[in-house]
């Protein structure tokens, strides 16, 4: 009996220890800034939000290209299954050029056949064209700066997700803190339990008393057991979960950090501005307002009667193989034609049936809906501090409110321990002082939790971490 109490005390000192100290039997340690440092660097959700970020950047190169020339090119060789076969002129058919004597001439006209317009089957072509927009009523602008607000937004998606891991990694190291000390205690308890149940029983088969305080304490004991199993699975749960999210084998890890003492300096206004500042769903509502205003200005430039004005060049090269026919290739025997082809055009809408006028109305919306939300978002951030705070302060004050029972208790067990070994009490009465020592010690334990939770919130809204 005397060698239980000893060992409860142990096992309570140990969990006393376990915030300075690794975990029994483990070599390494791991702190919560490490934690988080390796979450960052390798959780597979913040590693998507960097690839939506790059994503985005690349939208911004894709809309400024439109503001530079667009170089097309095109080339075919085509083969005329049936080309023109023009017509023939015979020899003399224009009659002939005589000459008497001396010289004795006589040329017909033409002096042999001549075919005229005949082609052969080789047909080539090339064509160059260049356009470039010279003015376009800022729908071009309008549309890098859309992309550009684009890749903030993702940038703020980002932050927003380091700062959720940064608060999860926080929990689970935490939790896995939390489950573990609780065990130590719980295991006290439960031989303590066991205690009882044994002398209970032996009351009841000495016919001493009923079976109901032998039930009861059977009770007891079975919901002790049962929060000792779910603290070892609550254990083997957060530290699963911390090694998803660390990538560190978190199952054999020590983990070298413990519940802080006292609660960190908290000035609410400052943390109010900070938030506002700093405040992803803040940041991305003001982004929104500004996509909204641009996009309403590219609807805008889309109306009708505002005409785009380009500049265009085009430069085309046709050639055709002619007869007479030759079995080897030759450039001489080939019709080339080229034109170069300069134009300045606008082109503009007429009439679309009131579409442009709708699109206008719905991004004038957006943007009026896009304020609304910003304010929205301002105040549920300084309401998110505030209750942050006050979540923070109450689980503090429940601290040293759990700490100064859980400090009666302990005194209260050592009494009791006493008065047994003076036989001023029973040994019933020192058991049901361990068990309460013990149930006041899991409430202080579960509320420093509690504050623990309270602080990764504030940090999560303000991006400060505490």
């Amino acid at each position: 009996m005397r060698l239980n109490n000893g060992r409860r005390a142990a096992l309570i000192f140990t969990a006393l220890l376990c915030g300075a100290l690794p975990l029994a039997g483990q070599s390494s340690g791991l702190t919560l800034d490490q934690a988080q440092e390796l979450a960052a660097r390798g959780s597979e959700a913040i590693r998507l939000k960097e690839l939506a970020l790059q994503k985005s950047r690349s939208a911004i190169t894709e809309a400024a290209s439109r503001a530079w020339p667009h170089v097309d090119f095109q080339a075919s060789a085509s083969y005329l299954t049936n080309p023109p076969q023009g017509y023939t002129v015979t020899k003399g058919e224009f009659g002939a050029i005589n000459i008497g004597a001396p010289f004795n001439v006589h040329t017909p006209l033409p002096t042999s056949d001549l075919t005229i317009g005949a082609q052969l089957h080789n047909y080539f072509a090339a064509t160059a064209t260049v356009s470039q927009p010279l003015f376009t009523w800022g729908k071009i602008s309008n549309a890098i700066h859309l992309a550009s607000l684009q890749s903030d937004a993702a940038g703020t998606d980002l932050v927003a997700q380091r700062r959720d891991i940064a608060r999860e990694v926080s929990r689970a190291y935490y939790g896995a803190r939390l489950a573990h000390q609780s065990q130590a205690v719980l295991e006290g308890m439960r031989d303590t339990a066991m205690l009882i149940v044994e002398e209970r029983q032996k009351s009841f088969d000495q016919g001493s008393t009923n079976r109901e305080p032998v039930l009861d304490a059977q009770a007891t004991l079975a919901a002790i057991q049962a929060q000792l199993s779910g603290a070892e699975q609550g254990e083997a749960t957060a530290r699963e979960t911390l090694g998803i999210l660390t990538g560190v084998d978190a199952s054999t890890v020590g983990l070298d950090g413990g519940f802080r003492a006292s609660l960190p300096g908290l000035d609410e206004a400052r943390l109010q501005g900070q938030a506002l500042q700093g405040s992803t769903d803040v940041t991305t509502s003001r982004t929104r307002i500004t996509q909204a205003q641009k996009k309403l200005a590219i609807e805008r430039g889309g109306s009708i009667l505002l005409p785009d004005v380009s500049f265009g060049a085009s430069f085309s090269v046709t050639g055709q193989e002619d007869l007479p026919y030759s079995s080897t290739w030759d450039w001489n025997n080939t019709t080339w034609d080229w034109d170069l082809i300069l134009s300045l055009g606008v082109k503009t809408s007429l009439f679309d049936g009131l579409s442009s006028a709708a699109r206008i109305a719905q991004a004038e919306k957006d943007a009026e809906m896009a304020g609304t939300a910003l304010s929205q978002a301002e105040k549920l951030t300084r309401l998110g501090v505030r209750s942050a705070v006050e979540n923070a302060v109450k689980a503090d004050a429940e601290v040293s409110e759990k700490k100064a029972k859980a400090d009666y208790a302990a005194e209260r067990r050592r009494n009791a321990e006493a008065s047994y070994d003076t036989g001023s009490s029973t040994r019933e009465d020192m058991y049901g002082a361990e068990l309460l020592d013990g149930s006041a010690e899991l409430d202080w334990l579960m509320a420093q939790y509690a504050r623990e939770e309270a602080l990764a919130d504030i940090t999560r809204i303000t991006g400060e971490r505490l």
